[in-house]
């Protein structure tokens, strides 16, 4: 029996249970690393409304061949992440979302000195909430260790007459985890919980660097599941 759709009414049937994925239905949510001292919270959230596009990340695996007999498997042994992500950010007329990206790389490395700062001191987490078009929460995306890698020109001249200014940020980060929420399991966001970006301690736990032990199955031999990860912003504990 074929289990793939042999007419257009199918396809539809698919589409109407289970919607569409739209690729400007989405929230970022960070705050600035520690080395900035006390977070300008109206700041960062003006900073993630202009931020008009941003690329979640992928991942792969190393393989190497194996052969005990006959031909060849591809046994993977090391997961690889992508390790960099952009993202587009519209400039206020003073150009001070420039200045941020410019400030943080100065943590990172000193324009007078040429010191490296403190790692810990220069990253933060990053969460990239996919949303449907009610603005319910999907899939969310947690980045960590992340930390400017790169600015990009800004392009001007006398010709672009009325063009808005746009700066494209490369972000190196170490590693990402998915979480599925579901449309099943979306809830609507607290006003509370919108006061400002969550910390990288509501990231992270001290147990096992694992992400709020998402997926935990109670048992002492318990494992992350992440068919069972609940969101500490979108969903009911």
């Amino acid at each position: 029996m074929a289990f793939v759709p042999s007419n257009i009414n199918e396809l539809i049937s698919s589409i109407t249970q289970s919607g569409l994925a739209f690729s400007n239905r989405y929230e970022v949510l960070f705050e600035a690393p520690a080395g900035f001292g006390v977070t300008n919270i109206p700041f960062m959230r003006n900073l993630m409304v202009r931020c008009d596009s941003i690329l979640i990340p992928g991942r792969s695996l190393s393989t190497t061949p194996y052969r005990f007999y006959g031909p060849a498997r591809n046994m993977p042994y090391e997961p690889i992440y992508a390790g960099e992500m952009t993202l587009s950010v519209i400039l206020s007329a003073d150009l001070r979302e420039r200045k941020f990206f410019e400030d943080w790389m100065n943590l990172v490395c000193s324009p007078s000195n040429y010191k490296f700062g403190y790692y810990d001191d220069y990253t933060t987490n990053l969460q990239i909430t996919v949303t449907t078009r009610a603005d319910d929460p999907a899939h969310s995306f947690y980045v960590e260790e992340v930390y400017p890698k790169a600015i990009g020109d800004l392009q001007v001249g006398y010709d672009k007459d009325n063009d808005f200014l746009k700066q494209d940020i490369t972000l190196a980060f170490r590693k990402y985890t998915p979480q599925y929420i579901g449309l099943q399991q979306a809830a609507p966001v607290a006003a509370a919980e919108l006061v400002g970006p969550p910390s990288p301690q509501q990231f992270l736990t001290s147990n096992g660097g694992q992400i709020n032990r998402m997926g935990y199955d109670g048992t002492v031999n318990g494992f992350y599941d992440p068919q069972k990860f609940n969101s500490v912003i979108n969903t009911q504990p």
